[in-house]
């Protein structure tokens, strides 16, 4: 015989149970329909349709075409479309070359550093250390060019510290500048800002070769940058379904639709851009309606150095500081054997931890994963809004002509954007309820997308 105490318990949790099942048939039919209706036809329509338009390169013609058709299918989901320009440089690497003259020919394999300018010189290399004022020979290096590692000094250097190292070898008179990794493998790397003279980048190992040939005597090297830059203006791309109750926040998705200029991005990022626009056509045309308002991201200018997603939340601080709830971050998500799941750890775990729960119940391969601010996830979540950061890894074919159509994995397309989709609607469906449930409740448990009576 139940107590009166315990029969109070049961009538309070059955209460919440039907309030929850009721508002759960208003706002859609939940996570696993949601799972049904993402399609792997549409979505794989979508990236093929960024990848045709080739190389996105930030602020060129591609990338604004691009967001054009962008714009247009968020409009034909019946989404409210906004377009956010804002003005950059834009860079295109045509290619860089780089060998070695004397004391014997030698081909080396250079990256062009991102807003390098233009130059081809025949001249001798001096190292330079560190690239520290300090480091350079008394009376500069002038005629030549500057080899200098990678690093900085404590304290560490100051942001943009390649153009710093590169403004140091104008300064000294050098006519460009090597950087070598301080690892084995060559890197990629952005001046953040265009310098006054050309910079790569080279292989640690190609770096000890360097280091090793002077060591020896005098060494004359060729180097050839191509690249193009100009003052532009990029474009964010934003699709807002207004909520039942906009009062009780905000929860974005977003990718990066810019590409490299060497290829067509169909991984970095067609594939998260195309799961943005899978999750925008599934929420906002079958009935899936939440409380809190969403909003989904076509963020231009990722590749030179997160401008797009800086711009969105610096010209919307109040509301992203105030209303943002969570923002699933989308970059990356189709080549790879094992996705990754995390976040900065700036802001609160819920969101993350909520994701890793649900791919874990999906029976989906996955690991956790602390990522720096490397993606578009960043300045969201140094505001404070929870962040989920969805990376599948690793990709070979990362920043290369080889980023094809043909690399794609259609079962990590559909698995790793239905997760995303499904944790946003979740996400965004009640946050009052759900954060009344988890300060407050005892005897209702919530899990995977089930409402448990408890003992």
């Amino acid at each position: 015989m139940k107590t009166r105490r315990q029969l109070i318990s049961v009538l309070v949790a059955v209460g919440l149970i039907l309030a929850i099942m009721a508002t759960t048939v208003l706002a859609g039919s939940g996570a696993e329909d949601i799972k049904a209706l993402f399609r792997q036809d549409q979505v794989m329509a979508q990236e093929q349709a960024l990848v045709d338009f080739g190389p996105r390169v930030a602020g060129g013609p591609a990338e604004a075409a691009a967001a054009d058709y962008i714009a247009a299918e968020m409009e034909s989901y019946g989404l409210d479309v906004e377009i956010q320009e804002f003005p950059m440089t834009y860079f295109e690497d045509l290619g860089s070359m780089l060998e070695v003259v004397t004391p014997a020919p030698q081909e080396l394999h250079p990256n062009t550093m991102t807003f390098s300018p233009a130059g081809e010189f025949t001249a001798e290399i001096v190292d330079c250390g560190l690239g520290y004022p300090e480091d350079f020979p008394v009376g500069g290096i002038a005629g030549k060019i500057a080899l200098m590692r990678r690093g900085s000094k404590p304290p560490p250097a100051p942001t943009g510290y390649f153009w710093y190292k590169t403004q140091n070898a104008a300064a000294a008179g050098g006519l460009a500048a090597i950087i070598y990794n301080s690892a084995p493998p060559n890197f990629f790397g952005s001046l953040t800002f265009i310098t006054d003279i050309p910079a790569v980048s080279i292989s640690g190992d190609e770096g000890a070769i360097l280091l090793g040939l002077l060591a020896a005597g005098p060494v004359t090297v060729h180097l050839d940058v191509d690249t193009v830059a100009y003052d532009s203006t990029s474009q964010n791309v934003i699709g807002t379904l207004e909520g039942l109750e906009p009062e009780q926040g905000i929860v974005y998705i977003g990718g990066h639709y810019d590409s490299v200029s060497v290829g067509p991005g169909a991984n970095d990022d067609a594939s998260g851009v195309a799961g943005v626009l899978e999750a925008a056509r599934v929420l906002s045309t079958l009935g899936h309606r939440t409380k809190a308002t969403l909003k989904f991201i076509a963020f231009g200018s990722e590749e030179t150095g997160l401008d797009g997603s800086y711009n969105y939340v610096v010209e919307n601080i109040d509301e992203v500081s105030t209303k943002g709830i969570g923002m699933v971050n989308l970059d990356m998500i189709a080549v790879g054997d094992t996705l990754l799941l995390g976040n900065m750890g700036v802001s609160g775990p819920e969101l993350r931890d909520y994701t890793m729960e649900k791919a874990e119940a999906w029976g989906l391969t996955w690991a956790p994963a602390t990522f720096i601010c490397n993606s578009d996830h960043c300045y969201f979540e140094m505001v404070g809004v929870p962040v989920v950061f969805l990376h599948q890894s690793p990709d070979p074919w990362y920043h290369t002509s080889e980023d094809t159509l043909d690399k794609i994995s259609l079962t990590k397309l559909e698995e790793n954007g239905e997760l995303a989709t499904a944790t946003m609607y979740d996400w965004a469906k009640n946050p009052a309820l759900r954060a009344k449930k988890a300060a407050r409740l005892e005897k209702v448990y919530v899990y995977h997308d089930q409402v448990l009576a408890t003992d």
